[in-house]
């Protein structure tokens, strides 16, 4: 039988999908009201946070979520793509398929979920709370939370967004010389089901030119805006504001307002102007 905070899990992310994050915030809102020590409600709700721009409000929950999940043995986290088929069993009355109960950290189910792109409910929660605090401009902060984001990858397509948001925070933060060891440790040898952040490491690392990276081959909105805001942040930290400040308003005019790359980009247009 699947728990009830699970369920409003699934509400939040239903809503999410359709872009209605402020309907997944109260609905979560709902679940932590009735469930106050749900370490994954709170760590959803601070994802929501960060999508309608309550930073603040997301620090707090993420700080509440990772200290309740201090000790606790970690979870697979599913996302979209497996996580829509079991809103479907429910609502047709039929038994879950993968969250009638936790999905452990096994060897074998990580063999099993080698080619399905997720994360795990620890490493989850220490990422987008290192999201929170660089968005908020707190890049030593968020640096903390992304080292220790890493102890808890339990594949590649974690390991090298992970690494991605620790090595802009370090070049943010002005610790260029703990990026570039970050970058000369980090290997591309990886096996990647999803390849926005594997193709901001290549740029990174001189393998990948800005203009390849901005132009991904699928054309997907979510990709142009992850991608380039890796572009965009590159040509800030190399001190080339005013490209940085053209990509940061093309990806902007993409208009997926939830990625990630759109927020950061909204903020770093802030940050330019008032530099004036």
């Amino acid at each position: 039988m699947i728990t009830e905070p699970l369920r409003y899990m699934l509400v939040a992310k239903v809503y999410s999908y359709q872009d209605r994050h402020a309907d997944a915030v109260r609905a979560l809102s709902e679940g932590i009201a009735k469930h106050p020590d749900s370490a994954m409600l709170l760590r959803h709700r601070g994802h929501f946070n960060v999508s309608v721009r309550d930073f603040d409000g997301a620090v707090q929950d993420f700080a509440r979520s990772v200290a309740l999940l201090e000790g606790q043995p970690d979870e697979i986290e599913y996302y979209q793509a497996e996580l829509m088929p079991e809103v479907e069993r429910l609502i047709l009355g039929q038994e879950p398929r993968l969250l009638n109960e936790p999905t452990a950290i096994t060897d074998a189910n990580l063999a099993r979920l080698r080619d399905v792109y997720k994360g795990t409910l620890k490493s989850s929660a220490w990422y987008h709370y290192g999201l929170a605090h660089y968005l908020r401009g707190e890049f030593d902060e968020a640096a903390d939370k992304y080292r220790t984001t890493l102890e808890h990858c339990v594949d590649d397509d974690m390991t090298v967004a992970t690494t991605d948001w620790l090595y802009m925070s370090l070049r943010r933060a002005g610790r260029h010389s703990e990026a570039a060891k970050l970058l000369d440790a980090t290997s591309l040898d990886m096996h990647i089901n999803e390849p926005s952040y594997y193709r901001r490491m290549e740029l990174y690392k001189g393998v990948a030119t800005p203009e390849s990276v901005l132009s991904p081959n699928d054309g997907d909105k979510k990709t142009l805006a992850t991608q380039g805001y890796g572009v965009g942040n590159w040509y800030f930290y190399n001190g080339r504001k005013e490209e940085a400040r053209q990509v940061f308003e093309r990806i902007i005019a993409v208009g997926h307002r939830a990625a990630f790359g759109t927020i950061a980009a909204e903020v770093d247009l802030a940050r330019l102007a008032a530099e004036g």
